[in-house]
């Protein structure tokens, strides 16, 4: 099951970034596209509950790392949020898959990490496996909109 929420009812796409030559493009929150990649249903409304009190309202739902790997060119997005624990492969093996896809515009999706608790090593794990950052669960607010905010300035 996927699930698209987008705070825009007409048929405009926000703008898809796959080139690097397209600095000079800034994004809002708004046109700020997140896939989340959660198999509990619970933990991934309250991410998108949270993103939305943030500013963020296109966001695209994946139970599965399957149904992440078919969406991701369709939606294009600006990152990823990965739960590590999913019911068909790992985090880490979704990332993997997701670096090595043949769109260079998913190669290039900057991913962060939801971990269940903070183990120690896993920050390192996560950046190893090509995370550009680590997030526990609860998700705390600031620090997702921290990490959301420095991910704009590098697409800026």
């Amino acid at each position: 099951m996927v699930q698209i929420h987008s705070a825009v009812a007409s048929n405009r796409r926000p703008p898809v970034l796959c080139e690097g030559d397209i600095a000079q493009f800034s994004l809002t929150p708004a046109d700020f596209r997140i896939l989340i990649v959660n198999e509990d249903m619970q933990s991934a409304d309250s991410l998108k509950r949270t993103l939305r009190g943030l500013g963020y309202y296109t966001t695209l739902t994946a139970y599965s790392a399957k149904r992440a790997l078919e969406a991701a060119a369709d939606f294009s997005p600006s990152v990823a949020l990965l739960d590590l624990e999913l019911p068909d492969m790992t985090g880490f093996q979704l990332a993997h898959r997701l670096r090595s896809h043949l769109l260079s515009c998913v190669r290039r999706v900057p991913l962060l990490a939801v971990a269940e608790t903070l183990v120690f090593g896993n920050r390192e794990l996560t950046r190893g496996a090509g995370f550009v950052g680590c997030l526990t669960k609860p998700v705390l607010p600031m620090e997702l909109n921290r990490m959301l905010w420095r991910l704009h300035g590098a697409n800026t």
